[in-house]
């Protein structure tokens, strides 16, 4: 998935002698790219969204597995009653010239849909994530800019600006994100629309080494135009479980 990895979803420390003329903004994403080192994973979500006073809870199932460099995931609402069975499935490919595909299984109709070009500019089940969110971006999808070297509640980070390389694909001019230099993990992103403007932030948390792999399990996103935030938890992470190859085919979203 492209995770904010919507995750979707990122160890080695590098002497910090000062930031400039040593590392580029391309490899601070590598180095993000490089942290998880898992052939599959999988974990249950809780998603709260907030909006404008009204509160909508979701629970679901992740799971991902790596295809040499590619990768696919599969998302499952469980609960409420009205959302269970409603499931996403994405295939990424590290190949920036061939586009991911994504679709959605909607079981009140027991129909697939696939959601492609605009379709993924679109809110992911009423959140503040877009559906492009929850899809894994690759290093080269993106142009990388340090900026600068600073803190970010108390823990030193690289900024990096990251454009995107097809603008019409996204809702996002740019994206600037503050990047741990312990484990490379994201702290804070930075949403900019084609205009320019900072409209939407996402800061993650609950930090944990699970199986020697470092993993965020909290994500807060928040549109403050629209009044609305929406927080997802991730519990029960586990890595290396041997997910089947039939979990992430089209043909699993009917049965």
């Amino acid at each position: 998935m492209k995770r904010i990895v919507i995750g979707i979803c990122v160890l080695a420390l590098l002497p910090c002698l000062g930031w400039a003329g040593e590392l580029t903004g391309r490899d601070v994403a590598i180095k993000m790219d490089a942290v998880d080192t898992s052939l599959d994973s999988k974990r249950t979500a809780i998603m709260v969204i907030n909006r404008k006073g009204q509160k909508l809870a979701r629970k679901m199932e992740s799971c991902n597995k790596k295809y040499g460099p590619d990768e696919r995931g599969l998302i499952k609402f469980i609960e409420p009653p009205d959302v269970r069975g409603i499931m996403y499935l994405t295939w990424s490919y590290e190949d920036v010239n061939r586009d991911d595909d994504m679709w959605v299984f909607l079981p009140a109709e027991s129909l697939v849909r696939r959601i492609s070009g605009g379709g993924k500019k679109g809110s992911f089940m009423r959140s503040d994530f877009a559906n492009e969110d929850i899809e894994k971006r690759e290093v080269d999808d993106d142009e990388h800019r340090l900026l600068r070297s600073e803190e970010f509640s108390g823990v030193d980070c690289y900024v990096v600006e990251r454009i995107a390389k097809k603008q019409k694909d996204t809702n996002y001019s740019k994206r600037v994100v503050w990047v741990r230099k312990d484990t490379w993990l994201p702290m804070k992103v930075e949403f900019y629309n084609k205009r320019g403007k900072q409209f939407k932030t996402a800061i993650y948390g609950g930090f944990k080494e699970i199986k020697g792999i470092w993993t965020f399990t909290k994500i807060i996103a928040e549109t403050p135009r629209k009044r609305s935030k929406t927080l997802m938890q991730h519990d029960n992470v586990d890595y290396n479980i041997g997910l089947s190859d039939s979990l992430f085919e089209q043909s699993n979203l009917k049965r």
